[in-house]
Protein backbone atom coordinates (compact mmCIF):
# COMPACT_ATOMS: atom_id res chain seq x y z
CA UNK A 1 0.00 0.00 0.00
CA UNK A 2 1.55 3.45 -0.98
CA UNK A 3 0.60 6.50 0.65
CA UNK A 4 2.35 9.91 -0.63
CA UNK A 5 1.41 13.24 -0.24
CA UNK A 6 1.76 16.47 1.66
CA UNK A 7 0.34 20.07 2.53
CA UNK A 8 0.12 22.31 -0.39
CA UNK A 9 -2.04 25.65 -1.22
CA UNK A 10 -3.69 25.99 -5.18
CA UNK A 11 -7.25 24.86 -4.83
CA UNK A 12 -8.11 25.68 -8.31
CA UNK A 13 -5.14 23.62 -9.78
CA UNK A 14 -5.81 20.41 -7.46
CA UNK A 15 -9.77 20.34 -8.00
CA UNK A 16 -8.98 20.42 -11.99
CA UNK A 17 -6.32 17.89 -11.62
CA UNK A 18 -9.03 15.76 -9.54
CA UNK A 19 -11.67 16.03 -11.99
CA UNK A 20 -9.04 15.02 -15.09
CA UNK A 21 -11.47 12.86 -17.27
CA UNK A 22 -8.15 12.95 -20.26
CA UNK A 23 -6.14 10.93 -17.79
CA UNK A 24 -8.79 9.00 -16.18
CA UNK A 25 -10.99 6.59 -17.32
CA UNK A 26 -13.53 6.71 -14.59
CA UNK A 27 -14.29 9.73 -12.00
CA UNK A 28 -16.41 9.34 -8.39
CA UNK A 29 -16.10 11.66 -5.81
CA UNK A 30 -16.98 9.12 -2.37
CA UNK A 31 -17.19 11.62 0.00
CA UNK A 32 -17.21 15.76 0.21
CA UNK A 33 -17.96 17.32 3.50
CA UNK A 34 -19.02 20.47 2.10
CA UNK A 35 -22.73 22.69 1.73
CA UNK A 36 -21.98 22.63 -1.64
CA UNK A 37 -21.52 20.37 -4.12
CA UNK A 38 -18.43 21.44 -5.87
CA UNK A 39 -14.68 20.38 -5.75
CA UNK A 40 -12.87 24.01 -7.02
CA UNK A 41 -15.31 26.11 -4.75
CA UNK A 42 -15.27 23.86 -1.76
CA UNK A 43 -11.46 23.82 -1.81
CA UNK A 44 -11.02 27.33 -2.35
CA UNK A 45 -13.05 28.09 0.62
CA UNK A 46 -11.26 25.99 2.45
CA UNK A 47 -7.71 27.68 1.48
CA UNK A 48 -9.41 30.73 2.18
CA UNK A 49 -9.55 30.08 5.95
CA UNK A 50 -6.29 29.27 6.04
CA UNK A 51 -5.41 32.95 5.67
CA UNK A 52 -6.63 33.33 8.88
CA UNK A 53 -3.76 31.65 10.87
CA UNK A 54 -1.39 33.47 8.45
CA UNK A 55 -0.65 30.10 6.88
CA UNK A 56 -0.19 29.40 3.08
CA UNK A 57 -1.24 25.59 2.71
CA UNK A 58 -4.56 25.31 4.11
CA UNK A 59 -5.31 21.65 2.45
CA UNK A 60 -3.45 18.18 3.09
CA UNK A 61 -4.02 16.42 -0.52
CA UNK A 62 -2.88 12.64 -0.22
CA UNK A 63 -3.28 9.30 -2.68
CA UNK A 64 -3.56 6.15 -1.40
CA UNK A 65 -2.64 3.68 -3.88
CA UNK A 66 -2.52 -0.24 -3.12
CA UNK A 67 -0.86 -3.32 -5.30
CA UNK A 68 -2.76 -3.90 -9.06
CA UNK A 69 -3.80 -7.26 -7.28
CA UNK A 70 -5.84 -6.04 -4.70
CA UNK A 71 -9.21 -5.22 -5.33
CA UNK A 72 -10.58 -3.14 -2.56
CA UNK A 73 -14.00 -2.77 -1.47
CA UNK A 74 -15.95 0.55 -0.35
CA UNK A 75 -15.77 -0.39 3.09
CA UNK A 76 -12.22 -1.14 2.54
CA UNK A 77 -11.46 2.49 1.15
CA UNK A 78 -13.50 4.29 3.96
CA UNK A 79 -11.53 2.08 6.48
CA UNK A 80 -8.34 3.18 4.93
CA UNK A 81 -8.76 7.13 5.01
CA UNK A 82 -9.89 6.92 8.60
CA UNK A 83 -6.09 5.09 9.72
CA UNK A 84 -4.17 7.63 7.74
CA UNK A 85 -6.76 10.58 8.97
CA UNK A 86 -6.07 9.02 12.75
CA UNK A 87 -1.77 9.00 12.25
CA UNK A 88 -2.34 11.99 10.46
CA UNK A 89 -3.76 13.71 13.40
CA UNK A 90 -6.87 15.49 10.93
CA UNK A 91 -9.30 13.85 12.84
CA UNK A 92 -12.64 15.90 13.07
CA UNK A 93 -11.36 17.78 9.47
CA UNK A 94 -13.62 18.33 6.86
CA UNK A 95 -12.44 16.03 4.14
CA UNK A 96 -13.31 15.44 0.26
CA UNK A 97 -12.23 11.59 -1.36
CA UNK A 98 -12.31 11.16 -4.85
CA UNK A 99 -11.95 7.79 -6.72
CA UNK A 100 -9.96 7.44 -9.72
CA UNK A 101 -9.70 4.41 -12.36
CA UNK A 102 -7.30 4.45 -14.89
CA UNK A 103 -6.33 1.52 -16.93
CA UNK A 104 -8.67 -1.08 -14.52
CA UNK A 105 -6.42 0.30 -11.19
CA UNK A 106 -8.21 2.49 -8.93
CA UNK A 107 -6.43 4.68 -6.44
CA UNK A 108 -8.19 7.74 -4.04
CA UNK A 109 -7.23 10.81 -3.03
CA UNK A 110 -7.75 12.32 -0.06
CA UNK A 111 -8.02 16.38 1.00
CA UNK A 112 -8.61 17.57 3.98
CA UNK A 113 -8.70 21.34 5.31
CA UNK A 114 -6.48 21.68 7.47
CA UNK A 115 -7.59 24.95 9.64
CA UNK A 116 -9.01 24.33 13.31
CA UNK A 117 -11.73 26.18 12.90
CA UNK A 118 -12.00 26.06 17.24
CA UNK A 119 -8.19 27.35 17.48
CA UNK A 120 -8.09 28.77 14.19
CA UNK A 121 -4.85 27.47 13.75
CA UNK A 122 -3.52 24.76 11.36
CA UNK A 123 -3.45 21.00 11.91
CA UNK A 124 0.25 20.36 12.48
CA UNK A 125 1.74 18.20 9.17
CA UNK A 126 5.24 17.41 10.91
CA UNK A 127 7.20 13.76 10.38
CA UNK A 128 3.94 13.10 7.80
CA UNK A 129 5.86 10.63 5.61
CA UNK A 130 6.22 8.72 9.62
CA UNK A 131 2.68 9.21 9.04
CA UNK A 132 1.79 7.64 5.75
CA UNK A 133 4.18 4.42 6.54
CA UNK A 134 2.64 3.66 9.83
CA UNK A 135 -0.54 4.37 8.28
CA UNK A 136 0.44 2.19 5.55
CA UNK A 137 1.41 -0.63 7.39
CA UNK A 138 -1.50 -1.18 9.33
CA UNK A 139 -3.82 -0.73 5.99
CA UNK A 140 -1.56 -3.80 4.74
CA UNK A 141 -2.10 -5.57 8.15
CA UNK A 142 -5.42 -4.83 8.19
CA UNK A 143 -6.42 -5.96 4.56
CA UNK A 144 -4.17 -8.46 4.52
CA UNK A 145 -1.97 -7.29 1.79
CA UNK A 146 1.41 -7.87 1.20
CA UNK A 147 4.32 -5.84 2.70
CA UNK A 148 6.07 -3.13 1.14
CA UNK A 149 9.34 -2.01 2.71
CA UNK A 150 9.72 1.82 3.68
CA UNK A 151 12.00 4.61 4.39
CA UNK A 152 10.96 5.10 8.00
CA UNK A 153 8.51 3.83 10.10
CA UNK A 154 8.39 0.78 7.62
CA UNK A 155 11.95 0.26 7.12
CA UNK A 156 14.22 -2.60 8.44
CA UNK A 157 17.73 -0.89 9.16
CA UNK A 158 19.34 -4.66 9.10
CA UNK A 159 18.13 -4.97 5.23
CA UNK A 160 17.98 -1.76 4.17
CA UNK A 161 21.52 -0.70 5.67
CA UNK A 162 21.44 2.51 2.97
CA UNK A 163 18.87 4.58 2.63
CA UNK A 164 16.62 3.83 0.46
CA UNK A 165 16.15 6.08 -2.73
CA UNK A 166 13.10 6.03 -5.43
CA UNK A 167 13.60 4.42 -8.55
CA UNK A 168 12.09 7.23 -10.06
CA UNK A 169 10.79 10.83 -8.58
CA UNK A 170 7.17 12.34 -9.58
CA UNK A 171 8.75 13.88 -11.92
CA UNK A 172 10.23 11.12 -14.16
CA UNK A 173 7.19 9.21 -13.86
CA UNK A 174 4.91 12.03 -15.21
CA UNK A 175 7.82 12.31 -17.72
CA UNK A 176 7.03 8.54 -18.66
CA UNK A 177 3.39 9.21 -18.74
CA UNK A 178 3.67 12.44 -21.26
CA UNK A 179 6.06 9.96 -23.74
CA UNK A 180 4.23 7.24 -23.56
CA UNK A 181 7.54 4.95 -21.73
CA UNK A 182 8.04 3.85 -19.05
CA UNK A 183 10.75 4.68 -16.29
CA UNK A 184 12.81 1.10 -17.06
CA UNK A 185 12.21 0.72 -20.21
CA UNK A 186 13.70 3.74 -21.22
CA UNK A 187 16.51 3.48 -18.84
CA UNK A 188 17.18 0.54 -20.52
CA UNK A 189 17.19 1.92 -24.25
CA UNK A 190 19.59 3.94 -22.95
CA UNK A 191 21.89 1.38 -21.00
CA UNK A 192 21.33 -0.58 -24.49
CA UNK A 193 22.95 2.21 -26.44
CA UNK A 194 25.78 2.78 -24.61
CA UNK A 195 26.57 -0.53 -24.65
CA UNK A 196 26.71 -0.60 -28.47
CA UNK A 197 28.90 2.63 -28.44
CA UNK A 198 33.26 2.42 -27.51
CA UNK A 199 33.38 5.60 -26.08
CA UNK A 200 31.42 9.03 -25.48
CA UNK A 201 31.59 10.54 -29.40
CA UNK A 202 29.85 7.54 -30.13
CA UNK A 203 27.03 7.36 -27.63
CA UNK A 204 26.20 10.95 -28.44
CA UNK A 205 25.88 9.50 -31.79
CA UNK A 206 23.92 7.16 -31.22
CA UNK A 207 21.63 9.19 -28.64
CA UNK A 208 21.00 11.53 -31.46
CA UNK A 209 19.62 8.74 -33.94
CA UNK A 210 17.95 7.52 -31.03
CA UNK A 211 15.86 10.80 -30.97
CA UNK A 212 17.80 12.31 -27.23
CA UNK A 213 19.99 14.85 -27.64
CA UNK A 214 23.07 15.56 -25.08
CA UNK A 215 23.03 18.97 -23.29
CA UNK A 216 25.16 20.45 -20.79
CA UNK A 217 23.12 20.77 -17.20
CA UNK A 218 23.09 23.20 -15.39
CA UNK A 219 24.57 21.27 -11.96
CA UNK A 220 25.35 17.73 -13.78
CA UNK A 221 27.53 17.67 -16.50
CA UNK A 222 25.41 16.06 -18.93
CA UNK A 223 21.91 15.69 -19.22
CA UNK A 224 19.69 14.43 -22.05
CA UNK A 225 16.83 16.04 -23.48
CA UNK A 226 13.87 13.85 -25.32
CA UNK A 227 11.81 14.52 -27.80
CA UNK A 228 8.92 16.07 -25.72
CA UNK A 229 11.31 18.32 -24.47
CA UNK A 230 12.19 16.33 -20.98
CA UNK A 231 15.50 17.21 -19.40
CA UNK A 232 16.68 13.80 -17.93
CA UNK A 233 20.12 13.52 -15.77
CA UNK A 234 22.35 10.96 -17.74
CA UNK A 235 24.29 9.72 -14.29
CA UNK A 236 21.03 8.93 -13.01
CA UNK A 237 19.55 7.51 -16.66
CA UNK A 238 22.48 4.82 -16.57
CA UNK A 239 22.82 4.63 -13.11
CA UNK A 240 26.53 5.89 -12.68
CA UNK A 241 27.96 7.94 -10.50
CA UNK A 242 29.10 11.39 -11.87
CA UNK A 243 33.29 10.72 -11.77
CA UNK A 244 32.46 7.77 -13.72
CA UNK A 245 30.29 9.78 -16.49
CA UNK A 246 32.31 12.19 -16.63
CA UNK A 247 35.31 9.62 -17.38
CA UNK A 248 32.74 8.08 -20.09
CA UNK A 249 32.13 11.14 -21.56
CA UNK A 250 36.13 12.08 -21.55
CA UNK A 251 36.29 13.10 -25.45
CA UNK A 252 33.23 14.71 -25.88
CA UNK A 253 33.37 18.68 -25.34
CA UNK A 254 30.94 19.42 -22.76
CA UNK A 255 31.29 23.32 -23.58
CA UNK A 256 30.69 22.95 -27.45
CA UNK A 257 26.95 21.53 -26.25
CA UNK A 258 24.15 23.11 -26.71
CA UNK A 259 22.27 24.21 -23.06
CA UNK A 260 19.25 21.93 -21.78
CA UNK A 261 17.14 25.50 -22.79
CA UNK A 262 18.92 25.38 -25.96
CA UNK A 263 18.51 21.58 -26.81
CA UNK A 264 14.35 22.05 -26.18
CA UNK A 265 14.32 24.46 -28.44
CA UNK A 266 16.14 22.36 -31.22
CA UNK A 267 14.05 19.39 -30.22
CA UNK A 268 10.88 21.63 -31.14
CA UNK A 269 12.43 22.63 -34.23
CA UNK A 270 13.12 19.21 -35.01
CA UNK A 271 9.52 17.81 -34.11
CA UNK A 272 7.92 20.81 -36.23
CA UNK A 273 9.98 20.22 -39.04
CA UNK A 274 8.51 17.92 -41.74
CA UNK A 275 10.21 14.32 -42.48
CA UNK A 276 11.98 13.89 -45.90
CA UNK A 277 9.84 11.53 -46.96
CA UNK A 278 6.69 13.73 -46.48
CA UNK A 279 8.12 16.07 -48.84
CA UNK A 280 7.14 14.89 -52.76
CA UNK A 281 7.61 16.85 -55.68
CA UNK A 282 4.65 17.75 -57.55
CA UNK A 283 3.22 15.41 -60.77
CA UNK A 284 3.85 16.90 -63.97
CA UNK A 285 0.01 17.59 -64.34
CA UNK A 286 0.62 19.65 -61.51
CA UNK A 287 2.90 21.40 -62.24
CA UNK A 288 1.88 24.92 -63.68
CA UNK A 289 2.66 25.34 -67.73
CA UNK A 290 4.74 27.84 -68.92
CA UNK A 291 2.99 30.61 -70.66
CA UNK A 292 4.28 31.23 -74.02
CA UNK A 293 5.98 34.77 -74.47
CA UNK A 294 4.08 35.85 -77.28
CA UNK A 295 0.75 35.37 -75.63
CA UNK A 296 1.53 37.02 -72.49
CA UNK A 297 -1.31 36.40 -69.93
CA UNK A 298 -4.38 39.12 -69.43
CA UNK A 299 -4.10 40.37 -66.36
CA UNK A 300 -7.80 39.93 -65.45
CA UNK A 301 -7.18 35.93 -66.05
CA UNK A 302 -4.50 36.03 -63.16
CA UNK A 303 -6.07 34.95 -60.05
CA UNK A 304 -4.65 35.25 -56.66
CA UNK A 305 -5.13 32.68 -53.99
CA UNK A 306 -7.81 34.08 -51.26
CA UNK A 307 -5.26 34.77 -48.17
CA UNK A 308 -6.36 35.21 -44.72
CA UNK A 309 -6.42 39.38 -44.17
CA UNK A 310 -3.36 40.21 -42.01
CA UNK A 311 -3.62 41.53 -38.86
CA UNK A 312 -3.38 45.72 -38.84
CA UNK A 313 0.54 46.65 -38.09
CA UNK A 314 -0.79 48.85 -34.80
CA UNK A 315 -3.37 46.29 -33.63
CA UNK A 316 -0.41 42.91 -34.49
CA UNK A 317 2.17 45.37 -32.13
CA UNK A 318 0.16 46.49 -29.50
CA UNK A 319 -1.01 42.17 -28.97
CA UNK A 320 3.00 41.34 -28.86
CA UNK A 321 3.63 44.01 -26.19
CA UNK A 322 0.57 43.27 -24.06
CA UNK A 323 1.90 39.03 -24.72
CA UNK A 324 5.45 40.34 -24.20
CA UNK A 325 4.37 41.71 -20.63
CA UNK A 326 2.41 39.01 -19.67
CA UNK A 327 4.79 36.33 -20.10
CA UNK A 328 7.46 38.59 -18.39
CA UNK A 329 5.26 39.10 -15.54
CA UNK A 330 3.99 35.03 -15.52
CA UNK A 331 7.69 34.56 -15.10
CA UNK A 332 8.36 36.86 -12.41
CA UNK A 333 5.38 35.16 -10.28
CA UNK A 334 7.29 32.25 -11.06
CA UNK A 335 10.21 33.35 -9.29
CA UNK A 336 8.50 34.75 -6.65
CA UNK A 337 6.64 30.97 -6.16
CA UNK A 338 10.67 29.22 -6.53
CA UNK A 339 11.79 31.71 -3.68
CA UNK A 340 9.36 31.16 -1.59
CA UNK A 341 8.86 27.72 -1.65
CA UNK A 342 12.60 27.43 -1.05
CA UNK A 343 11.91 29.88 1.80
CA UNK A 344 8.90 27.84 3.26
CA UNK A 345 11.00 24.74 3.27
CA UNK A 346 14.14 26.00 4.57
CA UNK A 347 11.70 27.41 7.67
CA UNK A 348 10.25 23.93 7.69
CA UNK A 349 13.90 22.19 8.16
CA UNK A 350 14.81 24.42 10.96
CA UNK A 351 11.72 23.76 12.67
CA UNK A 352 12.37 20.13 12.59
CA UNK A 353 16.08 20.29 13.10
CA UNK A 354 15.20 21.90 16.53
CA UNK A 355 12.43 19.59 17.24
CA UNK A 356 14.68 16.82 16.66
CA UNK A 357 17.58 18.35 18.65
CA UNK A 358 15.52 18.78 22.03
CA UNK A 359 14.52 15.42 21.78
CA UNK A 360 18.40 14.24 21.23
CA UNK A 361 19.19 16.78 24.29
CA UNK A 362 16.08 15.01 26.21
CA UNK A 363 17.67 11.34 25.78
CA UNK A 364 21.36 12.80 26.04
CA UNK A 365 19.96 13.77 30.04
CA UNK A 366 17.72 10.97 30.73
CA UNK A 367 20.87 8.81 29.98
CA UNK A 368 23.42 10.99 31.65
CA UNK A 369 20.63 10.80 35.14
CA UNK A 370 20.08 6.92 34.89
CA UNK A 371 23.90 6.52 34.87
CA UNK A 372 23.81 9.25 37.50
CA UNK A 373 21.07 7.48 39.50
CA UNK A 374 22.98 4.25 39.44
CA UNK A 375 26.17 5.60 40.69
CA UNK A 376 24.56 7.44 44.01
CA UNK A 377 22.83 6.66 47.09
CA UNK A 378 23.21 2.88 48.77
CA UNK A 379 23.05 1.07 45.69
CA UNK A 380 25.91 3.08 44.35
CA UNK A 381 28.12 2.84 47.59
CA UNK A 382 27.57 -0.95 47.27
CA UNK A 383 28.36 -0.83 43.49
CA UNK A 384 31.40 1.20 44.29
CA UNK A 385 32.39 -1.37 47.33
CA UNK A 386 32.03 -4.56 44.82
CA UNK A 387 33.99 -2.78 42.20
CA UNK A 388 36.72 -2.20 44.93
CA UNK A 389 36.77 -5.85 45.28
CA UNK A 390 36.26 -6.60 41.89
CA UNK A 391 38.35 -4.78 39.87
CA UNK A 392 37.31 -6.30 36.33
CA UNK A 393 33.75 -5.68 37.30
CA UNK A 394 34.22 -2.25 37.28
CA UNK A 395 36.16 -1.88 34.18
CA UNK A 396 33.51 -3.81 32.36
CA UNK A 397 30.46 -1.22 33.93
CA UNK A 398 32.70 1.84 32.10
CA UNK A 399 32.65 -0.24 29.05
CA UNK A 400 28.91 -0.78 28.75
CA UNK A 401 28.54 2.68 30.12
CA UNK A 402 30.78 4.02 27.22
CA UNK A 403 29.01 1.72 24.73
CA UNK A 404 25.97 3.14 25.89
CA UNK A 405 26.91 6.84 25.47
CA UNK A 406 28.37 5.61 21.45
CA UNK A 407 25.25 3.66 20.17
CA UNK A 408 23.59 7.01 21.59
CA UNK A 409 25.40 9.08 19.26
CA UNK A 410 25.18 7.20 16.58
CA UNK A 411 21.93 6.55 16.59
CA UNK A 412 20.78 10.38 16.52
CA UNK A 413 23.65 11.03 14.12
CA UNK A 414 22.23 8.18 11.61
CA UNK A 415 18.50 10.53 12.23
CA UNK A 416 20.27 13.82 11.88
CA UNK A 417 21.62 12.73 8.68
CA UNK A 418 17.72 10.65 7.51
CA UNK A 419 16.23 13.68 8.31
CA UNK A 420 18.55 15.69 5.85
CA UNK A 421 18.21 13.52 3.24
CA UNK A 422 14.43 13.46 3.47
CA UNK A 423 14.28 17.08 3.53
CA UNK A 424 16.89 16.93 0.37
CA UNK A 425 14.29 14.65 -0.99
CA UNK A 426 11.11 16.43 -0.63
CA UNK A 427 12.74 19.91 -1.46
CA UNK A 428 13.57 18.31 -5.01
CA UNK A 429 10.47 16.60 -5.62
CA UNK A 430 8.53 19.60 -4.73
CA UNK A 431 10.35 21.59 -6.56
CA UNK A 432 10.02 19.06 -9.41
CA UNK A 433 6.24 19.76 -9.13
CA UNK A 434 6.57 23.15 -8.97
CA UNK A 435 8.09 23.31 -12.43
CA UNK A 436 5.87 21.38 -14.16
CA UNK A 437 3.19 23.29 -13.30
CA UNK A 438 4.80 26.36 -13.96
CA UNK A 439 5.75 24.83 -17.26
CA UNK A 440 1.93 23.50 -17.33
CA UNK A 441 0.90 27.28 -16.84
CA UNK A 442 3.55 28.44 -19.80
CA UNK A 443 2.13 26.31 -22.03
CA UNK A 444 -1.55 27.45 -21.35
CA UNK A 445 -0.72 30.63 -21.47
CA UNK A 446 1.26 29.99 -24.73
CA UNK A 447 -2.00 28.45 -25.94
CA UNK A 448 -4.33 31.17 -25.18
CA UNK A 449 -1.98 33.70 -26.90
CA UNK A 450 -2.67 31.83 -29.97
CA UNK A 451 -6.53 31.61 -29.25
CA UNK A 452 -6.30 35.42 -28.97
CA UNK A 453 -4.32 35.88 -32.08
CA UNK A 454 -6.95 33.52 -33.95
CA UNK A 455 -9.25 35.68 -32.92
CA UNK A 456 -8.26 38.85 -33.97
CA UNK A 457 -7.83 37.05 -37.21
CA UNK A 458 -11.26 36.06 -37.58
CA UNK A 459 -12.68 39.75 -36.15
CA UNK A 460 -10.77 40.70 -39.41
CA UNK A 461 -12.15 38.32 -41.60
CA UNK A 462 -15.18 39.34 -40.53
CA UNK A 463 -14.80 42.72 -41.00
CA UNK A 464 -12.88 42.56 -43.95
CA UNK A 465 -15.88 40.10 -45.33
CA UNK A 466 -18.89 43.18 -43.84
CA UNK A 467 -17.08 45.99 -46.35
CA UNK A 468 -17.25 43.98 -49.01
CA UNK A 469 -20.64 43.21 -48.72
CA UNK A 470 -21.10 46.93 -48.22
CA UNK A 471 -19.34 48.04 -51.00
CA UNK A 472 -21.46 44.98 -53.15
CA UNK A 473 -24.52 47.03 -51.87
CA UNK A 474 -23.00 50.29 -52.65
CA UNK A 475 -22.25 49.34 -56.25
CA UNK A 476 -25.84 47.20 -57.29
CA UNK A 477 -27.54 50.73 -55.62
CA UNK A 478 -25.11 53.01 -58.09
CA UNK A 479 -26.25 50.87 -60.91
CA UNK A 480 -29.52 50.75 -60.06
CA UNK A 481 -29.51 54.49 -59.77
CA UNK A 482 -27.61 54.78 -63.15
CA UNK A 483 -30.23 52.21 -65.05
CA UNK A 484 -33.27 55.01 -63.93
CA UNK A 485 -31.37 58.00 -65.48
CA UNK A 486 -30.55 56.40 -68.46
CA UNK A 487 -34.44 55.00 -68.63
CA UNK A 488 -35.73 58.28 -67.80
CA UNK A 489 -39.09 59.08 -65.68
CA UNK A 490 -42.00 56.57 -66.32
CA UNK A 491 -44.31 57.29 -69.35
CA UNK A 492 -41.64 58.92 -71.16
CA UNK A 493 -40.02 58.02 -74.23
CA UNK A 494 -36.99 59.52 -76.39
Amino acid sequence: MIVKGGSRGGPGQLAKHLMRTDTNERIEVLELHSGIDDLSATFRDWQTLCEGTRGTKGLYHVNIDPDARYDMTRQQWVRAVEVLEKELGLDGQPRAVVMHEKKGRQHIHVVWQRTDLETMTLRSDSYNYLAHERASLRMEQEFGHEHVPGKHAKRDREKQAAFPRAEATHGEWQQAERAALSVADRRAQIAALKETADNGAAFKATLEDAGYMLAQGDKRDFVLVTEEGSVLSLGRELKMKAAEVRAFMADVDRAALPTAAEAKAMQRVREDAPAPEAITPPSPEEQTPPVAEDRPAAPEEVQQPDLPPALDPVVARALDERQRQEVEKLAAWHDTEARHLDHVLSIELQEKLDHQAAMHSAARDRLKRETEEKRSGIDGFIDALQNRLNPGRGAEQRAAREKAWRQLHAQQARERHDMQVLWEQTHAEQREELRERHAQQRREQAAQFAAERQRYTEDAERAAELRRRIEEERRIEEQQRQARRDTGPPGRTK
